[in-house]
This record gives structure tokens, sequence and C-alpha cells, in this order.
């Protein structure tokens, strides 16, 4: 599903998450091919990916949890639960990520990203606080860049693989949100290791809302200087 048009910078920030992401997982791999291969890949991901309850448990009782919790937010946006979840998280991210920072610059545009990533995970606890269940995956960070792609080049046209077909951005974003709610209400989960259908819904929400505050800025700004 490449974009017709290519970015005008290089995409320093995209290609850098891939690569960090890329040796995450292989870091992943290697934890799995040990004797304990099973202890050290769950502890990892238990101990990184972001669990509800116990995120909640140390906002509430600081020292309560032996973990940095406060930091899992962060670092569970860089783990992934297999090669299909990072491949796809991976292919979404290399066809939009580029022209959205090329749109907003590489510093903004890794401010944006992990943006979006944190409120996909506050809005995953926030929908499932009790769950033991550790959350992983770059998806939420991900659903936001293809929200605000929606917003910035809304008639731009993507050719998907199949079918055989050209669709505006916007349309496929709208499609893409529509499946992520019904989803969400059907109670599944969306990956592997535990990523919610709800954190992608976050993902996207911060997505279109930091572009569209910044585009209402511009619009501001621009009207002042007129």
């Amino acid at each position: 599903m490449p974009d017709r048009e290519s970015p005008r910078s290089p995409a320093v920030v995209v290609n850098s998450l891939i690569v960090m992401t890329g040796l995450v997982f292989v870091y992943e791999v290697w934890l799995g091919s040990g004797g304990s291969a099973v202890d050290a890949q769950s502890g990892f991901i238990a101990s990184w990916g972001l669990v509800p309850r116990e995120f909640l448990r140390e906002l509430t009782s600081p020292g309560a949890t032996r973990q940095v919790v406060w930091l899992t937010p962060l670092t569970a946006m860089f783990i992934h639960g297999g090669p299909v979840h990072l491949l796809g998280n991976w292919l979404i991210l290399w066809v939009f990520g580029g022209p959205i920072e090329a749109r907003l610059g590489h510093a903004r545009f890794t401010g944006f990203y992990l943006l979006c990533g944190l409120a996909a995970g506050l809005v995953h606890v926030a929908s499932d606080p009790s769950s033991y269940l550790a959350s992983v995956g770059a998806s939420g960070a991900i659903s936001g860049v293809l929200g605000a792609y929606g917003v910035c080049y809304p008639s731009r046209k993507l050719r998907l693989w199949w079918p055989r077909l050209s669709i505006p951005a916007f349309a496929f974003a709208l499609l893409w949100i529509v499946i992520q709610v019904i989803s969400g209400l059907r109670g599944s989960a969306a990956q592997e290791g535990g990523v919610a259908w709800s954190a992608h819904v976050g993902g996207f929400a911060a997505g279109i809302a930091l572009v569209w505050s910044k585009r209402a800025r511009a619009t501001a700004c621009s009207r002042l200087r007129s």
C-alpha cells in the first residue's frame, strides 16, 4: 500500500524507530533461545510492558512495585509480541510516517510519535484497569501517525495491494478506525502480547488532535499577520 508521493526529506526518525524496534525484537528472540527461554522472555515483557494494574498501583502507592512502572508506557512501545506484530507496524510506519515527519520536522515528529504512544497506553489502562496482562507494541503511536496522515493528506490516493484499487487517505483512515472501534466493542485483543484495540483508538485520536491543533495555531497566526 505504498504512498504515491515520497516525503521531501529523509525519514530519519522513521528509519531510526524501525531500527530500534528491530534491535529490541532481536534481543527478545535471543532471550527466547536460552535454556530458560520462557521465563527470560516473559520476564522481560512483564517488566517493560505496560501492565495496567501494576501501573495504577504504583501511581496510588509509590514504591509498591519493584519495577519502574511509570516508564512502561514508553518502553512498551519498543517491544513487540511476535514477527507479524512487528512487521505490520513497520509497514504502516514506513508508508505513512515519512510524509508526516517531512511535514512536522524530525524533532516535532519524535515528540508527536511518543505522545501518541503515551496517549494510547493511558487509554488502554483506563479501559482495562484491573488487567495484569502486559501490553506491548508501537501500534498506538502508529495509529496516531495514520490519523495524522488522514487529516494532513485527506485526498491523497493510496494504492492498495489487495483489492487492487486506489482510495483517498481520509477514507482509508476512517475505515481503519471504524474497524478498531467495532473490534474493541467485541472485546477482542489486538495483537500478540496483549495490545488492546482501545490503544489503537486512543493513539488515532491523539494523532488527529495534535495535528489539528497545530493547523489551528498556524491558521490563527496567519490571520494575525494579515
